[in-house]
């Protein structure tokens, strides 16, 4: 709390919050709720209702009427017709207030000083077009919830990209918890709507770095954010998000890194050994020893998702969402590919 007192003497920009909702009745409000209490002296919360066909708009209404500090809060902009994400953002910039833009998702919750953390890089560095925290499974969760978030957050589930210390491609943020200087955008442009989603974050930080800013990581800054609770939900997520990446190296080519595409790599490295092994014995050779190779990485992966989650069951769960998660962006990738 004394920070937050000491930052007041710094003139904190006003900032403002933008969240897409579609359907989003059961989480929205406890994200309202967090958000309203947050302790951060001057925002206000755009909520996008992205033609929702739930309670939504009903929802984010009552929010509005609750009270005098709901109401000088919490800004609605409402059309008809989906626009996705992308979309939805861009509306919500141009409803925007703030000389910062914040972005986050409607179902997560936020610790108080959470956009406190988010912004204190802007203010030390002139240099930084853009920050991101990380996002976390709230506490208490189903375990397949709780496996889930450990396979998204490790190493070997995503090469570090989300936030980790080690990183295997260029920091870029995550699109449930970023912020970026209104500056930024008015120099680089909105969101690209053509990437409608998932992803259109990393296409927006590879236009900032190309315009001379810096995207920093702020660990402090993190939100609590539901997963998906089912392996066919986080293969359907997962798959569209390896679908996604193609379209942003074709729009980004200088964002490529080669972790992008090893999974897609290793799924036809297995099938064209398989296939050969039929033919030539040395094909049989070399898909064993790249399975046995992979085995043993997910021995590995089960073992500190075990650690982590603190759950004998994870050893069982864990490689389960782990091959999920690589087979599924990378037959995603490779059928945008095919088919573009």
């Amino acid at each position: 709390m004394n920070k937050v007192i000491d930052y007041h003497k710094k003139k904190l920009p006003f900032i403002s919050i933008i969240i897409s909702v579609y359907n989003e009745e059961k989480t929205l409000r406890q994200c309202l709720d967090s958000l309203l209490g947050l302790e951060y002296p001057s925002y206000e919360v755009i909520m996008v209702n992205d033609a929702s066909k739930d309670n939504t708009l009903a929802i984010l209404q009552e929010y509005q009427q609750k009270n005098k500090a709901a109401k000088e809060k919490i800004k609605i902009v409402t059309y008809s017709i989906n626009k996705g994400v992308p979309g939805a953002r861009n509306e919500g910039m141009k409803a925007a207030k703030g000389e910062m833009f914040v972005f986050t998702d409607a179902d997560a919750t936020f610790p108080k000083e959470w956009p406190l953390k988010l912004i204190e890089p802007f203010l030390e560095n002139p240099k930084i077009g853009a920050t991101g925290g990380r996002d976390i499974a709230p506490p208490n969760q189903p375990l397949i919830e709780r496996c889930i978030d450990y396979t998204l957050t490790s190493f070997i589930g995503t090469g570090g990209l989300r936030g980790a210390k080690v990183r295997l491609a260029k920091y870029a943020v995550t699109g449930c918890n970023f912020a970026v200087r209104r500056e930024v955008v008015q120099k680089v442009g909105m969101h690209n709507e053509k990437i409608r989603w998932r992803g259109e974050e990393k296409e927006w930080c590879q236009r900032i770095r190309e315009a001379g800013y810096d995207i920093i990581f702020a660990p402090e800054s993190y939100i609590l954010h539901y997963r998906r609770i089912s392996l066919r939900s986080f293969w359907t997520q997962t798959y569209k998000s390896g679908k996604a990446r193609f379209d942003i190296l074709k729009v980004a080519p200088k964002s490529f890194a080669f972790i992008h595409i090893v999974p897609s790599l290793f799924i036809l490295y297995l099938l064209i050994t398989a296939i050969f092994s039929f033919v030539f014995p040395i094909a049989v050779i070399l898909f064993s020893a790249a399975a046995i190779i992979y085995l043993k990485v997910l021995v590995l992966q089960s073992i500190l998702g075990t650690f982590k989650t603190k759950n004998i069951a994870s050893l069982l769960i864990v490689p389960i969402t782990t091959v999920t998660m690589h087979f599924a962006y990378g037959l995603g990738f490779i059928r945008k590919f095919l088919h573009d």
